[in-house]
């Protein structure tokens, strides 16, 4: 009843038609809803719990198993925490023969939950999705320090291969194409198989305009910096957050622009002597000015991978994983060379 009336004071819902068995995202829940559900709740979850249990009643279930583990009785808790534990958010639950896993990685200042609507454009019968939880971008979570790209990216990697995931692609939106890469790199190191890369609305660049953005975003607040991302259709919703929120998500953009602007502008002066095998597709939007050398530009990829393909959509801007869902959805689908459905 507790969690049933913060959901009704978030989500702008009557508590009487919120029920036991409704998904939070289903009703209209977004990731800022769900840090506004965190901190409503005195932060007696996260934003990954949310996004692992968003259906109310296993919520309430993780937050009662929490409370008797507080009180010493730690048969109650749920066994499953630590296969949910870790950075590796799982936003879809496959049922039948597993197809294969997407591993994604969000565009700075942003989270797992940022990846939904494509999860959940796409087949519900085998395609596994997980997405990323960077540390320090949960706003409900206090002290959490960011990590740095290569500390993450071997985290990444171990969580897959504990979990024993097959045929994975990888899929990194915009600043998370680097932890993408570098995620494969990883992986390809240890022996891993990776079936595909998605580099999701980010051209490679050349170092010395990568440094100068390095110099730019270094120079300036997190307050500044939020007051341009507020009006960003990335970030539509900060200005619904306090100014302390706000400038953290100002802090994490930073962090995360910096860190992909230095693992490229270094792997262009200084060229991997090994290149990625598996298969490099950039997904790109037509009307994203961002990317707008991409018909001559793309192939600049080739420096860090064997093969290098296109797939273009027609529209959506920089952030199409919000506004056409489908659309990248169906560019998985295939370049993965998998059935897509109508």
């Amino acid at each position: 009843q507790r969690l049933a009336a913060a959901w009704a004071t978030v989500l702008g819902i009557p508590q009487d038609r919120i029920g036991r068995h409704d998904h939070f995202f289903d009703r209209g829940g977004t990731s800022l809803t769900a840090v506004k559900l965190a901190i409503t709740l005195d932060r007696a979850i996260t934003l990954k719990d949310v996004t692992r249990h968003p259906v109310l009643t296993d919520l309430a279930n993780l937050v009662d198993n929490r409370a008797a583990l507080v009180n010493g009785r730690a048969d109650l808790v749920d066994g499953r925490a630590e296969q949910h534990s870790g950075l590796l958010q799982p936003l879809t639950e496959p049922h039948g023969a597993q197809a294969g896993s997407l591993v994604c990685f969000p565009y700075a200042g942003g989270n797992a939950v940022n990846f939904l609507p494509m999860a959940r454009a796409l087949p519900a019968d085998g395609l596994a999705v997980y997405a990323v939880e960077l540390p320090g971008h949960d706003l409900a979570a206090e002290n959490e320090p960011f990590a740095q790209l290569a500390q993450v990216a071997e985290q990444i990697s171990t969580e897959i291969t504990r979990r024993g995931l097959t045929r994975i692609l990888l899929w990194g939106h915009s600043s998370g194409t680097a932890l993408a890469i570098e995620t494969a790199r990883q992986l390809q190191e240890r022996g891993v198989d990776v079936q595909r890369v998605f580099l999701g609305a980010q051209l490679l660049g050349d170092a010395a305009d990568r440094r100068a953005a390095i110099a730019e975003l270094t120079g300036r607040s997190n307050a500044q910096i939020a007051a341009e991302l507020s009006a960003n259709s990335g970030y539509t919703e900060l200005g619904e957050l306090d100014a302390q929120h706000v400038e953290h998500v100002g802090a994490a953009y930073r962090h995360d622009c910096v860190s992909a602007h230095r693992y490229f502008a270094d792997a262009l002066n200084a060229p991997p002597t090994v290149k990625l095998s598996a298969p490099v597709t950039v997904v790109v939007a037509a009307d994203d000015p961002s990317t707008a050398e991409f018909p001559r530009r793309y192939r600049d990829w080739q420096l860090l991978a064997e093969r290098v393909d296109l797939h273009e959509l027609a529209d959506g801007g920089h952030y199409f994983l919000r506004t056409r869902p489908t659309e990248a959805a169906k560019g998985v689908l295939s370049a993965a060379e998998w059935p897509v459905s109508s």
